[in-house]
């Protein structure tokens, strides 16, 4: 449930072009009201939901009373809809100096198109492991200060 939620996070954070390009909101949380909240685990999308970011986490989640903060953001999702980050199963980022850019480039544009983890198959080994420092998931929080999307390495 919990990456569920994260992942909800993520991609509000970019979704929604009318908020996400500034920052300049930080610490001040978002209330997203009468969104539609799809269920990617096979029930049925929740129409009329209320989601309440505060920083990095998402703290409510549902429908009914809901005490907004006077400082919040609210943004009205009627009509819009939010879902689970994507994953992208299948890329080739870590391949040195003769593709510039794999990783401060690549990376971003995930996040900016909704996938919130890839799945590297096959970049260069000793990129891979050095990116990795003996962690199975290198999990950056931002690359150049874009955010970065959750990298599993098979």
């Amino acid at each position: 449930m919990k990456r569920f939620y994260f992942a909800i996070l993520v991609w509000l954070l970019f979704a929604l072009p009318q908020w996400a390009q500034s920052l300049e909101g930080a610490g001040v949380p978002y209330v997203i009201t009468n969104v539609t909240v799809v269920d990617t685990a096979g029930g049925p999308s929740r129409p009329n939901f209320s989601v309440v970011i505060d920083g990095n986490r998402i703290t409510y989640v549902g429908k009914g009373h809901l005490h907004i903060p006077k400082q919040a953001h609210v943004i009205d999702g009627t009509g819009k809809y939010l879902i689970p980050g994507l994953w992208d199963m299948h890329i080739h980022t870590f391949f040195g100096d003769w593709v510039p850019g794999g990783k401060e480039v690549t990376l971003p544009l995930f996040i900016a198109n909704g996938v919130t983890g890839v799945r590297d198959m096959g970049s260069d080994l000793d990129l891979i492991l050095a990116a990795r420092q003996s962690d199975p998931f290198f999990n950056p929080d931002e690359i150049n200060g874009e955010p970065a999307p959750c990298l599993l390495f098979h």
